[in-house]
C-alpha cells in the first residue's frame, strides 16, 4: 500500500478529517600501458569475468570461514550488479593465475571471461589481507589493483568493497554493495525503523519508541521520520545507527512523510494548518518551518532532488492526486504526472533524471519509472499492490514494498522491473528508503 494511505493517508485522509565502512583500497601499480576497459553496447551487454576462488592457503576451517563466503560474495554481488556475467567456474584452468604468458591467458580466454579476477589472501590471527589483480585477457595487461584488509569476521564486507570497486572502474558509477535500506518494521502492530543491507541480510532496529515510527528519510548521514511516540505524529532525526535521536518541533500539525535533503540540513514535510495539509520544510537541526504551497489542494509525499534545488511532491490540485515539481523555494510548480487515476510517492532518481513512483490507474497500486525529459513511462510491477519506491544509488534498481497474501515485504528489481528479489520475509516490512 503505497505510503499515501500511511503517511498521505496521514496527509490526503487525516488531513481531511481535519487531523480527527570499509577498508581503504590501496592501488597497486599497473603494468604496461594504461588500459580502460568500458562497458558498451546495449542496456543487456555484461562483461564475462572469471572469478576464481581466492587463493589463501591453509586448512579446512580457515576454507569455510574465509575462502568460502569471501568467493561467494564477489560472485554475487557482480552478477547482482547488472553489468558482469560470472562465467562457470567448473571450466576455469586450475592455476595459470599469472597472466604474462599467452598459454595462460588463452587458458582463461577458453572459458569464455573477458577479464580475469584473481584474488589472493594471507590470514594472520583475527586479520584477512586480500589483494585483487584485475587482468585484460586479451592485451594479458594488468588493469587494477587493489589492497584490502580487515578482521577475518569482516570478509564478507571486504569482498562487497572490492565488488564496489569493479563496478566504478567499468561502469563509471557508484556500486551500492556498502549501501543500507531503511525500512519500517511492524510487528504485533508496532512499527519501528528498521535498517538492513542492500541484500536483506544483517536487519536491525533503529528506533524502540513502542509506538508508530514510519516515513523513513536519509541525507547527511541522518536519518529523519515521523513518531507518534507522543501521541501526535511530530518529526525526529537520529544517526544511521540510531543514536542520538532529537524530536524537531515544526509548530504545524500532521507532520508526515519528512524528507531529508541530500545534504542533511533541510527538512520537507507534510504539515497541517487549520486543517489544509501544504509542504513545509525546516532546519533538520530545529528552527522555523517555513510553508511552500498555499492553495486549498491537500499536497503531501515531498522528495528533494538530488541537487537540493528542487521538490517533488504530491497535490491533488486537479482532482486527483499527481505528481508537481516545484523551486526549493516554493516557487514555479508544475505537474509531471498526466496518466492514470492516483499518481503519488514519487521518488528521484540519483542523477535527477528519473522519478518512480506509486501509479494507479484501476485496480491495485503499481511502481511506473518516468523518464523527466520525455516524460516516457514504464510501469514495473504487475503483482500485488505497491508503494514507496526508492533508488539504489547507482541508479539501476528500485527498492519498494508490495502487499501481498496478506502481508507487505520489500521488493527490488532493475529499474525496468527484471530481476526482482524479495529482501523480507514475515510480519510485515514497508516503506523502504535506500541509503547510499
Amino acid at each position: 500500500m503505497p505510503r499515501s494511505l500511511v503517511a498521505a493517508a496521514a496527509a490526503f485522509a487525516l488531513a481531511r478529517l481535519a487531523f480527527a565502512q570499509q577498508p581503504a583500497p590501496t592501488p597497486a601499480p599497473a603494468s604496461g600501458d594504461d588500459i580502460q576497459i568500458v562497458i558498451k553496447g546495449g542496456p543487456e551487454r555484461r562483461l564475462a569475468v572469471a572469478v576464481p576462488a581466492l587463493f589463501a592457503p591453509g586448512n579446512a576451517a580457515l576454507q569455510a570461514k574465509v575462502v568460502d563466503p569471501f568467493t561467494a560474495t564477489l560472485r554475487s554481488d557482480l552478477e547482482y550488479a547488472g553489468a558482469f556475467s560470472v562465467t562457470d567456474p567448473a571450466h576455469y584452468p586450475t592455476g595459470y593465475r599469472d597472466l604474462t604468458t599467452p598459454d595462460a591467458a588463452d587458458r582463461w580466454l577458453g572459458t569464455g571471461a573477458e577479464v580475469l579476477v584473481d584474488t589472493r589472501g594471507e590470514v594472520s590471527g583475527d586479520r584477512v589481507a586480500v589483494e585483487a589483480r584485475v587482468w585484460d585477457l586479451k592485451s594479458r595487461k594488468l588493469i587494477l589493483g587493489r589492497k584490502y584488509s580487515g578482521g577475518a569476521s569482516y570478509v564478507d564486507r571486504i569482498a562487497h568493497t572490492l565488488a564496489n570497486d569493479l563496478v566504478k572502474y567499468f561502469t563509471g558509477k557508484p556500486g551500492f554493495f556498502l549501501s543500507t535500506i531503511l525500512y519500517v518494521n511492524e510487528q504485533n502492530g508496532v512499527k519501528e525503523i528498521a535498517a538492513m543491507d542492500f541484500d536483506g541480510r544483517n536487519p536491525r532496529s533503529l528506533t524502540s519508541h513502542k509506538s508508530i515510527a514510519i516515513s523513513p528519510s536519509a541525507g547527511g548521514g541522518r536519518v529523519a521520520y515521523t513518531s507518534y511516540v507522543r501521541l501526535f505524529p511530530q518529526i525526529w532525526t537520529m544517526g544511521l545507527d540510531g543514536g542520538e535521536k532529537r524530536e524537531v518541533a515544526t509548530g504545524v500539525e500532521l507532520n508526515a512523510s519528512p524528507s531529508l535533503s541530500a545534504d542533511g540540513s533541510q527538512i520537507a514535510f507534510a504539515g497541517s494548518a487549520r486543517g489544509n495539509t501544504d509542504i513545509y520544510t525546516i532546519p533538520a537541526g530545529g528552527g522555523t518551518a517555513h510553508r511552500l504551497t498555499t492553495s486549498r489542494a491537500l499536497e503531501a509525499s515531498p522528495a528533494w532532488s538530488p541537487t537540493g534545488r528542487e521538490i517533488l511532491y504530491t497535490s491533488d490540485l486537479t482532482g486527483t492526486p499527481q505528481l508537481y515539481v516545484m523551486d526549493a523555494e516554493g516557487a514555479g510548480s508544475r505537474r509531471v504526472t498526466f496518466a492514470g487515476n492516483w499518481n503519488d510517492e514519487g521518488a528521484w532518481s540519483p542523477d535527477g533524471s528519473k522519478i518512480a513512483f506509486a501509479c494507479r490507474n484501476e485496480g491495485d497500486f503499481n511502481i511506473c519509472v518516468m523518464d523527466i525529459a520525455s516524460g516516457q513511462t514504464i510501469q514495473i510491477t504487475s503483482d500485488g499492490s505497491n508503494g514507496h519506491p526508492s533508488w539504489s544509488p547507482d541508479g539501476q534498481k528500485v527498492v519498494y514494498s508490495s502487499r501481498r497474501n496478506g502481508s507487505t515485504q520489500i521488493y527490488v528489481s532493475d529499474a525496468n522491473g527484471q530481476n526482482r528479489r524479495q529482501l523480507t520475509q514475515g510480519g510485515n516490512h514497508l516503506q523502504p528508503f535506500w541509503v547510499p
